[in-house]
C-alpha cells in the first residue's frame, strides 16, 4: 500500500510515493511562478498549482494502482475566494503579499491591537493573517467577495476539487485572523461581525488528517489515481513538518531553512508577543510559536545581483561553503531582512545594509546576509526560552540543509544547541496523518 504525499510550496510542488514505514519509494517536483505585480501584490495561479499537481502524479503513473490514500500541505496564509462549486475568483493572495496595509489600520483603529491578538493569536499584519487580504478585496473589489460562496486557504479549494467537500483545518483557520486561536473554540463572532464577514461564507473546521471523502471521478481520470481512495484534509507546511520530525512535546524546534527561514517551537502555553505569531499546532492543546524572515530568497537576490559570474553550482557548492570556512563577519556591516517586507510587523519595511564603508567587499555583504536572516529567529528564540524549556537538538528541513557549512554557521549563532537533519518531513509529517486516520487514530 503507498500513500500519495505532496507538498505545494511557494514556487514548486514536490509530491512523493510513500510506503507504510514512511520510506519514501519515489518523488516528483514541478515548478509554478509567482505572479508579483505593483510590488506588493504576490499571488499565485491556482489553475496552474492544479495543473502542476496532476503532471506530478502523471510522472509517477506506475504507481498509482497501488496508492491508497491522497495526503497534502501546503503554504499559507494562501487565502482563496471560490464560487459555489470550488471554482477560484481570484488568484491566491499568498503570505508574501503586502497591498493590505490600509486594512490593518482599519483593524488597530476598531479593535486595537491588543484585543485583535487575545483573540487571534497574532496581530494583523498585511499578508501574515489573511483577514487583512479579505477586506482589502471587500473594499476594492466588492463583487468578488460578494460572489464568493466560500473564503479559505489553499487546502479549502484542493479538497474541494478532490472531494467535493468544503473545510479548513484549526491551524489555517488560526493563520486566518478570523478564529479564536487561544481558545480553540472556532470562528470569532465578535471579530466577523466587526468586520463584516458573514460566518456562512467561511468553511467548517475540521481536523488536520480528517478523512473528508473519495477522490472524484474527474480527477481520477486527469491523475491516473483511483476512483473512490480517500483524502484527508491537509494543513500548514511548517505544522504539518513538526508532524514529520516527530516533534509533539513543549520546547521541541524546527527550523524550516528554505526560501524563507522559519522558527516553530511546540508550545502547550499560548503566551502572548508582539514579537512572534502564537499558531494552532496540528495536536489539540498545542500551538505554535512562529517566526519568519526571508531565508533563500535574499541568498538567491544576492547571487543574480551580485555574483553574475558564478553558476548555481559554484556560488551554493564553492563560494557560500569557503565564505563561511575561511572569513569572519564584518561587525559593522547590518543586513535588514526584510526584501520581502516583514511579516511580524504593521509597518512597511525594506531590506538594507548599514555600516558600509570603501573597504567593503561582496563577501562582507553577504556573510551580512547569512547572519542577518538569523536574527529575528534569535530573538524569538530567547523569548520563548523565557517560559519553555527548549530541546538542545533542533530538527532542521528545508533546501539550505544539503551543505554543512550553513548547519555549522546555524551552531554558532544558535549556542549550545545542535542541529538534526530531518529530509522531507513535510512530506512525511502528511503520510503520517493520511496513517493515522485509515488507522482510525
Amino acid at each position: 500500500m503507498y500513500i500519495f504525499s505532496v507538498d505545494f510550496g511557494t514556487s514548486s510542488l514536490k509530491s512523493a510515493i510513500i510506503d507504510e514505514d514512511m520510506n519514501i519509494i519515489a518523488t516528483a517536483k514541478k515548478d509554478y511562478e509567482l505572479k508579483v505585480t505593483e510590488g506588493d501584490k504576490v499571488e499565485l495561479d491556482p489553475e496552474q498549482i492544479f495543473k502542476s499537481f496532476v503532471k506530478a502524479a502523471q510522472e509517477l503513473n506506475k504507481y498509482m494502482n497501488d496508492v491508497e490514500i491522497i495526503a497534502f500541505d501546503h503554504l499559507s496564509p494562501s487565502v482563496m475566494f471560490l464560487d459555489d462549486e470550488g471554482n477560484p475568483l481570484y488568484p491566491i493572495i499568498t503570505h508574501l503579499d503586502r497591498r493590505s496595509l490600509k486594512q490593518t489600520q482599519e483593524i488597530v483603529s476598531k479593535m486595537g491591537e491588543d484585543e485583535f491578538q487575545k483573540i487571534t493569536g497574532v496581530l494583523p499584519f498585511a499578508g501574515g493573517v489573511s483577514i487583512t487580504s479579505i477586506l482589502w478585496i471587500k473594499e476594492n473589489l466588492p463583487e468578488i467577495f460578494k460572489k464568493s460562496y466560500k473564503i479559505g486557504h489553499f487546502n479549502t479549494y484542493f479538497c474541494k476539487k478532490l472531494t467535493g467537500k468544503w473545510a479548513i483545518d484549526p491551524v489555517n483557520a488560526s493563520m486566518m485572523g478570523l478564529y479564536e486561536t487561544i481558545t480553540e473554540s472556532g470562528w470569532s463572532k465578535e471579530i466577523t461581525s466587526i468586520f463584516g464577514i458573514p460566518v456562512e461564507k467561511l468553511p467548517e473546521i475540521m481536523p488536520a488528517g480528517t478523512i473528508l471523502g473519495g477522490l472524484c471521478r474527474e480527477v481520477s481520470n486527469l491523475t491516473g489515481l483511483k476512483e473512490g481512495i480517500p483524502v484527508i484534509l491537509g494543513s500548514n507546511d511548517a505544522a504539518t513538518a513538526q508532524i514529520g520530525a516527530n516533534n509533539v512535546n513543549a520546547g521541541d524546534v524546527l527550523n524550516i531553512s528554505g526560501s524563507s527561514e522559519i522558527l516553530s517551537i511546540i508550545t502547550d502555553k499560548p503566551i502572548l508577543n508582539k514579537k512572534y505569531y502564537i499558531r494552532k499546532a496540528i495536536n489539540p492543546g498545542k500551538w505554535q510559536v512562529f517566526a519568519i524572515v526571508t531565508g533563500g530568497f535574499a541568498i538567491e537576490w544576492f547571487r543574480k545581483e551580485f555574483c553574475r559570474e558564478m553558476d548555481i553550482n559554484e556560488y551554493y557548492n564553492e563560494y557560500i561553503p569557503n565564505l563561511i570556512k575561511n572569513r569572519a563577519k564584518k561587525e559593522e556591516v547590518e543586513f535588514l531582512p526584510y526584501l520581502t517586507g516583514d511579516r511580524h510587523s504593521l509597518e512597511k519595511k525594506r531590506g538594507g545594509f548599514i555600516g558600509l564603508t570603501l573597504d567593503t567587499t561582496r563577501e562582507d555583504l553577504l556573510l551580512s546576509i547569512l547572519y542577518g536572516i538569523h536574527n529575528p529567529l534569535i530573538e524569538v528564540f530567547k523569548l520563548a526560552g523565557e517560559f519553555l524549556t527548549l530541546n538542545k537538538t533542533i530538527k532542521i528541513t528545508g533546501g539550505l540543509t544539503k551543505d554543512d557549512s550553513i548547519i555549522h554557521l546555524k551552531e554558532k549563532i544558535f549556542k549550545g544547541f545542535n542541529f538534526e537533519i530531518v529530509n522531507d518531513c513535510p512530506l512525511i509529517g502528511a503520510a503520517k496523518l493520511a496513517m493515522n486516520s485509515l488507522k482510525g487514530n
